[in-house]
């Protein structure tokens, strides 16, 4: 029956998750930027699938540009 409880992250949680400290998260939700979070009173939380999704949103997929040589 609370088997939704279960996809929510706590703010440790999702900060080890990350490899990030929980400072890191507090600083990034007050300048407005990381992953979404939802706040129960005093409490913040992270959706689980909203979490993942930021982190593959913020993927960089490099790639090379090749120099073509003219001779």
């Amino acid at each position: 029956m609370l088997d939704h409880l279960d996809e929510w992250l706590s703010e440790a949680e999702a900060a080890a998750a990350a490899g990030k400290t929980v400072r890191t998260l507090r600083l990034w939700r007050s300048r407005g930027v990381g992953p979404p979070y939802t706040r129960f009173g005093r409490t913040i939380k992270y959706r689980k699938p909203a979490f993942v999704a930021h982190y593959r949103q913020s993927e960089i997929k490099p790639h090379r540009n090749r120099l073509s040589v003219t001779k």
